[in-house]
């Protein structure tokens, strides 16, 4: 008996020594292989949001923090959860001018609901925008619209989406405009534009006007009366309507908006301003039509 607990002292006491060599051999290395971190690098990554969403450019929070400090051509506003305030407590850390940081929130570009686009057929799989897309392009018969299975919701970090039948809803108090919801999209329905924009475009389709026409109430047939109107801000590129907003004005963007026959390609972001302006332009293409026909009237009158 008394060999069995000399034998568990000696064990207890070898491991303990063991342990102890093998503790101190580890902080030493340690020590020696320590990387040592920039003080800034940990300054600047704590005022950063850390919702590591990508908006900058960066994997992270903490790969934008260390290319920051280190290299001199890496702006301070790339952050746009952060907006200004963390821009300029990055260029103070830094040293760098902050510069302005256009705010910009994500919009979605799709009238699938107003437009009345039915279903080609019901999908049956994993309840995700992705899975549903690779079936035939998606459910519904304009293979571009959104496809409802809210991806965009799941994977904004800051909850600002909320599906409502079956289509985003984007709080834009709460859209920081970090791009994460449109690279999620794989239809690429939402888009980042300037939060203080006149006008946007609610329609992504690519296909022919007629195909449009047969599908949607309220996609873009491409007649191109926006783009001759509104020269050089309004284009279009890879058969979609695109907008340059850095010369997008309120001069262009009433141009768009009146050219556009249907009043659903092109909308004002403001909806009380969008709904006065459809109900403008529908009576004066009542009065027009009132007009014409009454001339016809006349007309007809005279040569009886």
């Amino acid at each position: 008996m008394e060999d069995v607990w000399r034998i568990a002292l000696m064990g207890t006491v070898f491991f303990a020594i063991f342990g102890l060599l093998c503790g101190l051999v580890l902080a030493l290395a340690a020590k020696k292989f320590a990387v040592k971190i920039d003080p800034k690098i940990e300054a600047v990554r704590a005022c950063l949001p850390g919702a590591n969403c990508g908006a900058c450019g960066f994997a992270g929070c903490e790969s934008y923090a260390e290319a920051v400090v280190t290299d001199p051509a890496c702006p301070p506003n790339k952050c746009a959860p952060g907006k200004d305030v963390v821009a300029q407590k990055v260029a103070a850390l830094t040293g760098k001018a902050a510069g302005a940081a256009s705010p910009v929130i994500s919009v979605i570009r799709c009238s699938r609901n107003e437009g009345n686009v039915k279903k080609k057929y019901s999908y049956v799989g994993f309840d995700t925008c992705q899975g549903a897309s690779i079936a035939f392009g998606g459910p519904y018969e304009c293979t571009f619209a959104c496809v409802g299975y809210g991806d965009c919701e799941v994977a904004c970090p800051f909850h600002a989406i909320h599906m409502k039948d079956n289509m985003p809803v984007i709080d834009p108090d709460l859209c920081t405009g970090c791009g994460v919801c449109v690279k999620a999209c794989p239809k690429q329905v939402l888009e980042l534009i300037p939060k203080d924009a006149i006008c946007y475009v609610p329609c992504n389709s690519r296909d022919s006007g007629k195909v449009v026409s047969s599908i949607c109430g309220a996609g873009c047939i491409h007649c191109g009366a926006c783009t001759r109107k509104a020269k050089d801000v309004v284009s279009m590129v890879r058969d979609r309507i695109e907008v340059d907003y850095e010369k997008l004005n309120e001069e262009s963007a009433k141009a768009a908006v009146w050219a556009c026959s249907k009043q659903f390609i092109f909308r004002y972001t403001n909806p009380e301003k969008q709904a006065n302006v459809v109900q403008t332009i529908k009576a004066e293409q009542a009065a027009k039509k009132a007009a014409s026909k009454a001339q016809q009237q006349s007309e007809l009158e005279k040569t009886a």
